[in-house]
């Protein structure tokens, strides 16, 4: 803007800098319920999800938290260990595997809802309604165009390193 990027990487920086404070309330809200933060989203996730969908699987679960189905899989047996995921074989193709929360974690997520909704709304308490909608919307868009700037630097950059690196001006 206007031959700076300066309002560029102040939104970059404000952007890491909510992103770490959601990822640390992420964090604290599944330690009280004494799980990872990857657990704890990966659990809502399931309870959300099997509500909506005829059947939640590895693969639309990681599919929608944007995450590896390989990460999923270790962070869900870690979840079956602990009682709180159920897995049963997929009626309609058996190689997959069917997801739902057990009474146990469906309890935890009901006692956490004390502390997970205030937390939940003042996260968000300076945006309205309408900024709300419109900032999830901006947000998923970034999640695309991320994924293809990440794709455009294994093109651009394939082996990882820079073939003639240059060191640019500072303003």
């Amino acid at each position: 803007m206007e031959g700076s990027d300066r309002a560029f990487r102040q939104l970059v920086h404000d952007t890491l800098a909510f992103a770490a404070r959601i990822q640390e309330v992420r964090s604290r809200l599944g330690a009280l319920i004494g799980l990872s933060g990857a657990q704890y989203t990966i659990l809502v996730a399931i309870a959300h999800l099997q509500d909506r969908e005829a059947g939640v699987g590895v693969n639309l679960l990681a599919e929608h938290l944007h995450l590896s189905g390989a990460f999923v899989t270790i962070e869900v047996n870690k979840l079956v260990a602990a009682d709180l995921v159920s897995k049963e074989v997929n009626p309609e193709d058996r190689r997959r595997v069917l997801l739902t929360i057990t009474p146990k974690a469906n309890q935890l997520l009901d006692d956490l809802t004390a502390v997970q909704r205030p937390a939940n709304d003042t996260l968000f308490d300076c945006l309205s309604g309408e900024e709300f909608h419109s900032l999830r919307s901006i947000v998923s868009r970034l999640v695309t165009t991320g994924d293809r700037t990440l794709k455009l630097l294994d093109y651009l950059a394939p082996d990882g390193t820079l073939a003639n690196p240059v060191v640019p001006a500072r303003e």
